[in-house]
Order: structure tokens, then C-alpha cells, then sequence
């Protein structure tokens, strides 16, 4: 097996950045989910309440800026200016962020057709996983829950053969996507992987299903929805408790200093 895919989401529930070499730090993936809208509340903002945001992309240039571009609006660079701490919330979460910019609340708001703020996560900030799932010691930025959500191809590749048109892993938004002769939905069976080798092998723990919301089913190319694509999942892949799974929520176990997960690493299931 190996990686065939690697994504990041510097903003959250914005469009994913395909890449091909993830470098991990303290919060997991870095330049993910570290950027996130929020309401007037300080509450976050997602596709399951605003479809828009699928169109909306988000890169990292070189010096760690933001940069945003949508349909119909000119580009910002979302330089900080000024900023400030704000008490924001993902899910029952409380966690201090930082604004960014008059400018890039602004230009957020006027795409989303809404009043939001643009925060970013420092680097030191330390907003702990749940630890029921996880244990002590292990911490995100402004992911659901955890830091990052590996799948296999085979999941997609089983899902397509039902639908009437084939969908990517984009509505899926995952990390890693693991390739090979493996059935769908093997990561289910994983507790723990090894990815590259020797000194710079990165090890993860799969500690948690993800269940699905509604964004699966919204189209990130043009914000409409399907609902046939959750209709089929949940005719295979619904549980006792109702909820619909797809992926493992996985968190890092052992990873050396400037450890980082590329394109075409070997992954091998240690359990």
C-alpha cells in the first residue's frame, strides 16, 4: 500500500489544497484547518450551513500568508494587521484565536453574503482531541475533532460502482488516501499504520469513525446538493446509532523532528 493522495484545508470547509508533501507540527497536518470563519458569536462557519464555502480557495504562499479567491471577487493576500485574541468555538470546543484583518473580514463577509470574522490558530495554540478516543497529549487546530482522517481509495472506488456519477475525495475531505489491494473500507479494521521508512517513518494511531454530515452531498465545484450520494451510503455503511461512516479520524504517535508524509510513501499496518 502506499499514499495516492495527500490534501490539506487551510481554511476550514473552504476548498482543499491537493499536495503532494504534508509536514507535521504539534497540531498535526501544518497549514491545516489553522484558518476558520466565525459568526458574530465567535461560533465557526461551515458548509453544512453555507454551501458557498466549497467555492472559496484557500492556499499558504511561502511566507505563511493566507491567499483567497472565489468566483466574482478579486484575490486577497490575507496579510495580519493588528491582530487581536478572540474566544472562538468549534463544536462545544472553546479555544482562543487570533483576527487577521479589517480587509479580509470584509472580503469573507461579502462572499458569503453574512457578517464573519477571519481567525487563524497560533502556533502555539493547544486545543486538545477528545481523549476518550485518543488519550492525553495529542491536540488539533480547527479540525472537527481530529488532526487528521486517513481513508482508502477502495472506500470511493465501492461507493462510485452504486452511484450514477462518479464523485472525488473531495467531498469527503480527507488527509491521506491510501491506495492498494485492500477491500473497502479496510481502514475501518486499522489501529495503527506506519508511513515511509527508516528514520523518517511517521507512525499513526486511527482512533476514532467518522461519521457523515451533509457535505458529502454537496457538490464542491458548484455548491449543489445530491442527496443520492448520502442515500447510498447509508443503505451499506449506516450503523446501530444511525450515523453514516466513512474514514478514521487518526492522530500522530511518533514522528521525528521535521517529519513529514509525501506522495508515494510505503504505509504498512503495524495493528
Amino acid at each position: 500500500m502506499h499514499i495516492s493522495e495527500l490534501a490539506l484545508h487551510p481554511l476550514k470547509s473552504a476548498a482543499r489544497q491537493q499536495t503532494d508533501l504534508i509536514r507535521l507540527d504539534a497540531q498535526g497536518p501544518l497549514h491545516d484547518r489553522r484558518w476558520m470563519l466565525v459568526d458574530a458569536s465567535g461560533r465557526f462557519v461551515t458548509q453544512r450551513t453555507h454551501p458557498r464555502l466549497c467555492l472559496l480557495s484557500a492556499r499558504v504562499d511561502d511566507e505563511g500568508v493566507l491567499c483567497l479567491s472565489a468566483p466574482g471577487a478579486a484575490p486577497l493576500r490575507a496579510v495580519p494587521e493588528a491582530p487581536v485574541t478572540l474566544a472562538v468555538s468549534v463544536w462545544e470546543d472553546g479555544v482562543d484565536a487570533v483576527t487577521v484583518s479589517a480587509a479580509a473580514d470584509a472580503w469573507c463577509s461579502a462572499f458569503l453574503g453574512m457578517a464573519v470574522r477571519l481567525v487563524h490558530m497560533p502556533a502555539a495554540g493547544r486545543r486538545e482531541v477528545d481523549t476518550a478516543w485518543a488519550g492525553p497529549g495529542h491536540f488539533t487546530a480547527f479540525s472537527d475533532g481530529f488532526p487528521l482522517l486517513v481513508v482508502t481509495q477502495s472506500s470511493l472506488d465501492a461507493l462510485n460502482a452504486l452511484l450514477s456519477a462518479p464523485v472525488d475525495w473531495r467531498r469527503f475531505r480527507p488527509n491521506v488516501v491510501i491506495a492498494g489491494d485492500v477491500p473497502p473500507h479496510a481502514e475501518d479494521g486499522w489501529q495503527r499504520l506506519r508511513i515511509g521508512q527508516g528514520a523518517q517513518a511517521v507512525e499513526l494511531a486511527l482512533v476514532k469513525p467518522c461519521s457523515r454530515c451533509v457535505i458529502p452531498s454537496i457538490d464542491p465545484d458548484t455548491a449543489a446538493k445530491n442527496s443520492q450520494i448520502l442515500t447510498v451510503l447509508r443503505g451499506y455503511r449506516a450503523r446501530a446509532d444511525g450515523r453514516t461512516y466513512v474514514g478514521q479520524n487518526a492522530i500522530v504517535l511518533k514522528a521525528g523532528e521535521g517529519a513529514c508524509l509525501r506522495q508515494g510513501d510505503p504505509v504498512e499496518v503495524l495493528a
